[in-house]
């Protein structure tokens, strides 16, 4: 007997390690690809290989399983009464699911139906439990991360700001690209500005719930994107490596008179209280940005000067805003033309149509230009002589006029990292994982081990045919 519990133990430890080699393997291939933030299409296919293939597998070792313990009991139910020779014969052939419900139909004897009705339970039970763990993970399109090849991506064209999308026609006339670009730092609002560390690296997924732009102090930045072109049948836009950044340093002075916004000529608290023309008298309780456009602004540059009106504090601003280069630029076509720069520089300021001639010819390219916003807005809430802060104003409508360009111009196709179509495979819950696959293995290991004790409490015969007509001889 104790050879023979030896016996069973090792024969139920086998079959027990070759379930745990399963359920780590299934448990290995749902972690190493929910790891990968995506995969491309292509992946499904050998993940679900995979996964079924295991879960095929682990099915049948553990109903084979079953099916020996059963096997190694039979000897031990049949030590219980003695038996009508339909219910002994049921009893030996136990091991086939079919024998055993015919056990339990012909039967008498409420324990053993309880018997056959605990094994049925337990079979179906562990049938279940592995086809409802493909219940605990979805395999979804990215919607965070692209996988990304060399290719051909469409780029926005930004060698000038297109007008189309706020005026009837296409104008490139001065007047019009200044008061596009004023209307592209405004509509920026809308897409919101956030912290830096908040940038999306490259390869993620343009996501329209999140923050185009992002800043920190007196500076800002705008990473570009690639899209797949229009010949292909989907499409995915991708963050790059790509960035640009504005920076805008202030120098500020309280008004001494005239700051309440309804005089034309205002006196600053410098060394020289100078006195400075106002080219709108708009009251108290906003912001007025001016520029020069001939003599505040270059290149990467502009030069603006802001009255931050109030009946109580007012402020003068002078300031200097500048737009950096594109980083990480490959091809010509990914910089952003000096058309742009210029006009998003001071665009804070720009008006276009109707400026002032305060103080220079009448000449529509010389027109002094003029923005007032209200404090209750975002570009004319009142700094107090915060340098920082005003200069995180202008720097967040000079990046914002770049942005809202690079969204709304039409694109050029440039070779590139093209995203393709991607999946990412999401696990509901790993609590109901681990419930699972924690359950298939320690209730297969105790169902082995109590099995083992008690069906070494009897003489177990030989499985072959021989055995069996030996064992029954003397009934017979």
């Amino acid at each position: 007997r104790r050879n023979q519990f030896k016996r069973l133990l090792l024969a139920c430890a086998l079959r027990w390690f070759l379930t745990a080699l399963l359920v780590m393997g299934t448990y290995l291939v749902l972690w190493r690809y929910s790891r990968k933030a995506a995969m491309i299409s292509t992946k499904k296919k050998e993940f679900n290989t995979l996964i079924i293939a295991l879960s095929i597998a682990l099915g049948l070792n553990i109903a084979s399983s079953l099916k020996h313990l059963v096997r190694e009991l039979r000897w031990w139910v049949l030590s219980w009464h003695e038996w009508m020779p339909k219910e002994a014969d049921y009893i030996l052939q136990s091991e086939n699911f079919s024998s055993l419900f015919q056990l339990g139909y012909v039967t008498r004897r409420h324990w053993v139906r309880a018997y056959v009705l605990f094994w049925v339970m337990v079979n179906v039970a562990s049938q279940i439990a592995v086809a409802t763990l493909g219940l605990t993970y979805n395999i979804n399109s990215a919607d965070t991360i692209a996988v990304t090849a060399p290719g051909t991506v469409a780029i926005p064209d930004m060698t000038n700001i297109q007008t189309g999308k706020v005026l009837s026609t296409n104008s490139q006339a001065t007047s019009a690209l200044r008061y596009t670009a004023n209307n592209y730092g405004l509509v920026a609002l809308a897409y919101g500005y956030g912290a830096v560390d908040e940038m999306p690296g490259p390869g993620s997924l343009f996501n329209s719930d999140a923050d185009l732009m992002y800043c920190e102090e007196n500076s800002c930045y705008y990473v570009f994107y690639e899209a797949t072109p229009d010949n292909l049948d989907y499409y995915q836009s991708v963050a790059t490596n790509r960035t640009i950044s504005t920076q805008a340093t202030c120098q500020s002075w309280r008004v001494l008179k005239g700051g309440d916004g309804t005089q034309r000529i205002i006196t600053i608290d410098n060394a020289n209280k100078t006195q400075i023309a106002i080219p709108a008298q708009n009251g108290a309780s906003q912001t007025t940005f001016m520029v020069d456009p001939d003599r505040g602004s270059g290149p990467t540059w502009g030069h603006v000067l802001a009255f931050e009106a109030s009946a109580t504090d007012p402020w003068f601003y002078n300031c200097n805003i500048t737009i950096g280069p594109v980083t990480n630029v490959e091809h010509p076509v990914q910089e952003v033309g000096v058309n742009v720069t210029t006009l998003a520089a001071s665009a804070i300021a720009l008006q276009g149509y109707g400026a002032s001639t305060l103080g220079v010819s009448f000449n529509s390219t010389r027109r002094f230009q003029f923005q007032s916003y209200p404090a209750e807005s975002y570009y004319g809430g009142p700094q107090g002589g915060n340098n920082t802060g005003m200069g995180q104003l202008m720097a967040a409508f000079a990046v914002g006029v770049v942005a809202i360009t690079a969204q709304v111009n039409s694109n050029v196709n440039a070779t590139g990292l093209l995203p393709l179509k991607a999946i990412e495979l999401d696990i509901t819950s790993w609590v109901y994982v681990h419930i699972i696959l924690g359950l298939t293995v320690g209730l297969q290991l105790l169902l082995a081990v109590i099995a083992a004790v008690i069906a070494s409490k009897v003489t177990i015969r030989d499985h072959s045919c021989v055995g069996l007509a030996a064992a029954l001889q003397p009934l017979l």
